[in-house]
């Protein structure tokens, strides 16, 4: 496998793995949400309600791309993937200064 290809693969499985996480994240965040809806019930059906979820998701989408990018860099580490794939791509997740 050239470095190319490898370099490939490494980004298609992070990019998979990057919408597991944010699934996983969005999931869990809209869930403590509306269970902390639940115990004001006069918030349940109102307008702040509609207002406040899109700020929720935004959250979760910067949570999960801060998680995703520890993650990778991460297994770029942990897997010695820093001679076997693109420079750029170990410089974007691992910076000089932490290898």
């Amino acid at each position: 496998m050239t470095l190319k290809e490898r370099s490939l693969l490494f980004t298609v499985l992070t990019s998979i793995c990057n919408i597991v996480i944010t699934l996983i994240v969005e999931i869990l965040l809209l869930i403590a949400f509306f269970m902390l809806l639940r115990s004001i019930p006069q918030l349940a059906n109102s307008l702040p309600v509609q207002i406040v979820i899109p700020f929720v998701l935004i959250a979760g989408l910067i949570i999960s791309l801060m998680i995703f990018a520890k993650f990778a860099g991460w297994i770029i580490r942990t897997f010695k993937l820093e001679n076997k794939i693109d420079s750029k791509i170990v410089n974007r997740y691992c910076p000089p200064d932490t290898l």
